[in-house]
């Protein structure tokens, strides 16, 4: 009987590294692991993160980030990803050496006019709405894609959102069908295809042909990685969290 082979899942932003902003001030920034569109550092490994990254990247056979990054961001991260295989932009493309793979091509396209309706009519609804019910908020509405295909529709607030503020979020995001991830300042409505867990899903059921002696293991920071995590047989969660801290809640 075959060891199998080791397969990572990992989320990268907090959860393999950090960006200068988010690191605390008396945290070393032992390696440079990303920099931003123009070339200068932004995002650094802590001496834990580096140590995690050397012992499981020494071990994995295949190792797949998954991550709300775009296809072009993912470019601009300084760890090897060998396997050539990724799911960006939170899941809307699985990608291989940053071409989409024919097959999940196939799979999106018949929903690609539908999506991107519905993102162009969302953005009409919140625009009017958020700044009529709001005019103290000032809000930035994007319509994101990533090699051509919508990937969600992007809502920034000037500070934090109030309850009729996501009350609308909700309201607009369920008249077009799409789905709403959502936090104190931020908001993405999302196609149904942008999904990370049917990504990884097809990953490894589809492209890798998962075997019952592979192990896997999925890592991540926040709630919303928890139904891509869910794929795997073992999980890793960064102690300074979203999700350990609904982790310690639950358990007190």
């Amino acid at each position: 009987m075959t060891r199998g082979r080791l397969i990572l899942l990992t989320d990268l932003d907090d959860t393999l590294f950090a960006s200068e902003r988010s690191l605390p001030a008396d945290a070393e920034r032992v390696q440079l692991a990303a920099v931003d569109g123009e070339g200068k550092p932004l995002s650094f490994q802590t001496h834990q993160q580096q140590r995690l990254w050397e012992a499981l990247s020494g071990s994995a056979d295949i190792i797949i980030p998954v991550t709300g990054r775009t296809s072009y961001a993912l470019e601009r991260v300084s760890l090897p990803f060998t396997s050539g295989y990724a799911v960006v932009s939170h899941g809307a493309l699985v990608t291989y050496q940053g071409t989409i793979l024919p097959d999940w091509q196939a799979r999106i396209t018949p929903q690609l006019a539908d999506a991107t309706s519905a993102i162009e009519r969302a953005y009409t609804d919140l625009r009017d709405a958020m700044n009529t019910a709001f005019p103290d908020i000032t809000f930035s509405l994007r319509q994101l894609s990533d090699l051509e295909v919508p990937v969600y529709l992007s809502v920034k607030a000037s500070k934090a959102l109030p309850e009729g503020a996501h009350d609308v979020l909700r309201r607009v995001s369920m008249t077009h069908g799409l789905s709403l991830h959502a936090n104190t300042r931020n908001a993405a409505l999302r196609p149904s295809y942008t999904c990370k867990a049917d990504a990884c899903q097809f990953l490894l059921e589809t492209v890798l042909e998962r075997q019952p002696n592979d192990t896997v293991i999925a890592l991540g920071d926040s709630l919303s990685d928890l139904p891509f995590m869910a794929h795997g047989d073992m999980a890793v969660i960064p102690t300074h969290s979203q999700v350990w801290q609904s982790v310690k809640e639950l358990a007190q």
